[in-house]
């Protein structure tokens, strides 16, 4: 289910499994997303100007973005 709490934040990990386990955040009205990892120390928010809303959470685009952001700081 990506609509996991815990403690009041979305465990990320289970929508974005490349961020890992410890990684948590929320995705907002707006397609605005959040997230933070504390092992990696990347951190990531993104909202957009036009309103929307997935039934999924967050912008369609955040899988993209996220994952490049992650690709960009992990990479040797």
């Amino acid at each position: 289910d990506v609509h996991t709490f815990g403690l009041g934040f979305e465990v990320q990990g289970i929508r974005y499994p490349f961020l890992g386990p410890d990684a948590f955040g929320h995705s907002g009205a707006a397609v605005a997303q959040a997230f933070a990892n504390p092992h990696s120390g990347v951190t990531y928010g993104y909202v957009r100007r036009r309103f929307h809303y997935p039934p999924e959470g967050g912008a369609l685009e955040n899988h993209r973005l996220a994952a490049a952001v992650i690709q960009s700081v992990t990479a040797p």
